[in-house]
């Protein structure tokens, strides 16, 4: 594990409103880049400043607990926090990348949100969660909390060559039920779904009945962007070594639109496979208002 440190002069990111995906008004990174190294990671894109080899690099904000109560002592001065989420996960990193194993950051983090009775959104793709079980369980008995996962797929198989870092989809589906089971509401975030890999109708099908299956109460879904540069440099080479009939494909769908998404097209028909899955499987495409 290649692990930097850095002192931080800020955790806690003030979102100018709640948005529509997780609900949240404060969001944190812990870490800077992720051990998962997700091949598809937006992270990875020269857009983001993150230096060095992202994937196999991270920068650990090694006082952010310690910022983390100033801010939120200062918060609880100003505001309620009435609605929505303080939200752990995404951006430039997971917040339980195999980093957060040895400096327990998060949990530091989730510690805090329950001293001073916040609300917490977790989202990530490792299983690292379940040791911080019990804590999670009590902020949502005190105040409330969610715990979700993002996917590009539920086929481990796949999972093992795009998300080499994170969880198999199968272990992650069974943390998301122990979670589930002691009361704590469960969603998905099925996104990014990989173009011409996990986007058939056979692999989102599959995915949907999982989701179901096991208790989630919402399935987000957004297909893949991709930038030009860094980002899209690394996952040619992976995409290559799984299968490279498709690198032609790849370079007509995205023709380097700023935001790096695929053509319209394509998006359109993915989009609305997606939303007739959601409603085949009575799953909102949101987190439902009655959960914040």
């Amino acid at each position: 594990m290649n692990v930097t440190t850095q002192s931080a002069k800020t955790i806690l990111r003030r979102q100018k409103r709640i948005d529509s995906w997780f609900i949240s008004r404060y969001g944190m990174n812990l870490y800077r880049g992720c051990l998962h190294n997700c091949s598809y990671c937006d992270g990875r894109a020269e857009k983001y400043q993150v230096d060095g080899d992202f994937g196999r690099q991270v920068m650990v904000k090694i006082n952010a607990v310690e910022v983390l109560t100033k801010e939120i002592a200062s918060l609880r001065k100003r505001s309620s926090l009435k609605g929505g989420f303080i939200f752990i996960g995404g951006g430039v990193c997971d917040s339980y990348q195999p980093a957060e194993g040895e400096f327990q950051l998060t949990r530091g983090a989730l510690e805090l949100l329950r001293e001073n009775n916040l609300p917490v959104h977790m989202l990530t793709k490792s299983v690292l969660i379940e040791r911080d079980f019990e804590l999670i369980r009590e902020i949502n008995q005190q105040k409330r909390a969610v715990v979700s996962m993002s996917f590009s797929s539920t086929d481990d198989e796949i999972s093992s060559v795009f998300e080499p870092g994170a969880s198999p989809p199968s272990a992650r589906l069974k943390t998301l039920e122990r979670f589930k089971q002691a009361g704590v509401a469960v969603g998905i975030y099925l996104l990014p779904i990989i173009p011409y890999i996990t986007d058939s109708d056979v692999q989102l099908q599959r995915s949907f009945q999982s989701f179901k299956a096991i208790g989630a109460e919402w399935v987000v879904c957004g297909g893949m962007t991709m930038k030009d540069g860094r980002q899209f440099e690394y996952f040619n080479n992976v995409l290559a070594a799984y299968d490279p009939s498709l690198l032609s494909a790849y370079q007509s769908l995205y023709p380097g639109e700023a935001w790096g998404s695929a053509t319209a097209a394509y998006t359109r028909a993915l989009n609305r496979k997606l939303v007739e899955l959601a409603a085949q499987f009575q799953l909102p495409m949101r987190i439902p208002p009655r959960l914040w």
